[in-house]
């Protein structure tokens, strides 16, 4: 374990390594959102978990065998915990994404995402991408939403919302790769009876961040009054 320790990194190393793997593909900053996303990363963003779930529980569910893990930090602090993890290939990265967003840990349902497309929601937040969704059915769960929103385009982050006991606010919001795939959903599913109800969807503005837990988005690793670095 000792010997394990001194291998893994600083995750701000970390971030300096991945940020010079891609830097000759981002000396000028994309002007499409959608270009980071194509970006090769081995980092991931892993939010909702459950309060004070130590690293030694957290670790063995993120491992995989297409790499290992070779750094790992809190990202967002109680009541919204959240960690970065880094690993030692792309692969591994988006093998981990791929099985473990929106898996169920200790009873609460995890997001998890690679770095890039962190940022791009980092930078979008406000930029018609997100749409908040009201009025949900208490049966629909962050997964049916996801299922629902992707027919209208490539989704970046979605939920329901929960209250302190597991049950649905009839709330909800999603993230899309694109400004025009929001508005395709917007278009299509304003009004539209989605179980027992017919949702509402507006486009989201930063006021709606505290109707939301588990939107900081890696605060204690990013400075929200500046430009979010390239990695």
């Amino acid at each position: 374990q000792q010997q394990q320790k001194q291998q893994q990194k600083p995750f701000s190393r970390a971030i300096a390594a991945m940020a010079g793997e891609v830097a000759s593909q981002q000396q000028a900053k994309a002007q499409d959102p959608n270009e980071k996303l194509a970006l090769p990363c081995r980092g991931i963003f892993v939010c909702d978990l459950p309060p004070g779930i130590p690293e030694a529980v957290l670790g063995p569910l993120f491992q995989n065998d297409y790499g290992q893990i070779v750094a790992y930090q809190q990202a967002d602090a109680y009541p919204d915990e959240a960690i970065m993890i880094e690993y030692s290939t792309f692969e591994a990265a988006q093998d981990v994404v791929n099985i473990m967003n929106l898996a169920n840990i200790r009873g609460k349902t995890a997001r998890c995402m690679l770095i890039s497309t962190l940022e791009v929601i980092r930078n979008t937040m406000a930029s018609g991408y997100r749409l908040k969704i009201d009025n949900l059915d208490p049966a629909v769960t962050t997964q049916g939403l996801w299922e629902v929103c992707k027919l209208f385009g490539q989704v970046l982050d979605c939920k329901v919302q929960l209250d302190e006991e597991g049950n649905s606010r009839g709330l909800g919001f999603v993230h899309y790769a694109s400004r025009a795939f929001a508005e395709d959903a917007k278009n299509n599913l304003n009004g539209i009876q989605i179980g027992e109800k017919e949702v509402s969807l507006t486009f989201y503005q930063w006021d709606d961040a505290s109707s939301f837990t588990g939107v900081n988005y890696a605060r204690l690793v990013y400075n929200p009054y500046t430009e979010v670095p390239q990695l």
